[in-house]
């Protein structure tokens, strides 16, 4: 538990936590598109299930909620994940966003920037504690460029003041069509998220363009974590982006 003045932050390690649904009613304000956002039994399934190890393969799930007064005001959730030999080196990670969200009276108070910290020193612990180079963390952003002026209007911020604010914080768009996998059943993939990486690493933060051994790396890597609701290797989305991947001979240049 971390203090930042009346102010306290947990990691959830508990799947029946009835915090567990306060974080759900922010994230439904913060994502209005239930297509994007994965419902409560998915995040509670996320903390009970989705830390596992697997061939050499180590996912970590966290969730991480700022509480004041007992109640939930912002949280956020990500993924740590370390490759096995089949792919980069076996002591090779990368963090993976999921949801960053606070409610909206709070906003403006310094809860994201701290929950953005707190994510960057557990993805930072995680790679210490698992032997690993962390390369950086990857997140998704809503893109106005892929958007449509319905989503512009419904969505919670200016998108391209999002882009700008992420910017600022140190994270470089991916020139990718990046393709979230449909989170449940009958529902369509989303596909007007862009890729935003952070560099943790001295490698990363000097490149103009992804390899793409990196990229495909990076792409099976979110799809693991996240799952997908039938064979990996069968999902729409992963087989479409795996195709694009393919007929690349490099990743577009990282702005």
């Amino acid at each position: 538990m971390i203090l930042n003045k009346i102010m306290k932050y947990i990691e959830i390690n508990n799947p029946k936590s009835d915090k567990i649904k306060q974080f759900h009613n922010i994230l439904k304000e913060a994502f209005p598109d239930p297509f994007e956002r994965e419902d409560l039994d998915i995040l509670r399934y996320n903390i009970s299930k989705g830390s596992w190890e697997d061939e050499g393969e180590i996912c970590r799930y966290h969730m991480v909620l700022a509480v004041e007064n007992d109640c939930v005001v912002g949280g956020v959730s990500f993924y740590f994940f370390r490759f096995s030999h089949k792919f980069y080196n076996a002591n090779t990670g990368i963090g993976m966003g999921s949801y960053l969200a606070t409610k909206r009276e709070f906003q403006g108070n310094g809860i994201g920037s701290e929950l953005i910290s707190i994510r960057d020193n557990i993805l930072k612990n995680d790679a210490k504690k698992f032997n690993s180079n962390i390369k950086g963390l990857v997140i998704q952003v809503s893109d106005p460029g892929l958007m449509s002026p319905q989503q512009i209007k419904h969505d919670t911020m200016n998108p391209w003041k999002r882009e700008k604010l992420w910017k600022k914080l140190g994270y470089r768009k991916l020139d990718f069509n990046f393709i979230q996998p449909s989170i449940r059943e009958g529902e369509p993939p989303v596909d007007y998220l862009s890729l935003h990486l952070l560099p943790y690493c001295m490698e990363w933060c000097n490149k103009r363009n992804l390899s793409v051994e990196e990229m495909r790396n990076i792409i099976y890597c979110f799809v693991r974590c996240t799952r997908t609701i039938g064979p990996m290797k069968d999902d729409p989305a992963y087989v479409e982006m795996t195709r694009e991947i393919n007929h690349l001979t490099n990743i577009g240049e990282i702005t």
